[in-house]
């Protein structure tokens, strides 16, 4: 196991019109923010493995999903799978 994954950090998630959340990760998650939400939406747009298509009456298909939420997901199933700390959304006000 990873050393750094003991290590707690946060990330600061603005959801747009859907607020703000908070994360609880990793440090070395926190550190490379940014490559993992790339990842995450690379995944997220090609990926057929969940369940966040949706299909409209008229055949077409979109996303539909929290983002919070399905980004800590994909970090405990594709990046923290062998880690003792798993990634969190911590409760907020907002």
């Amino acid at each position: 196991m990873n050393n750094q994954s003991q290590n707690t950090s946060f990330i600061f998630l603005d959801l747009g019109q859907n607020g703000q959340c908070l994360l609880s990760v990793p440090a070395f998650v926190a550190e490379n923010a940014r490559v993992y939400q790339a990842e995450f939406d690379k995944w997220l747009q090609s990926s057929t493995e969940h369940d966040y298509w949706v299909t409209a009456p008229d055949g077409t298909k979109a996303l539909c999903f929290d983002g919070a939420e399905a980004f800590v997901a994909w970090l405990n199933q594709y990046v923290l799978q062998d880690s003792e700390v798993k990634a969190q959304r911590i409760p907020t006000n907002r």
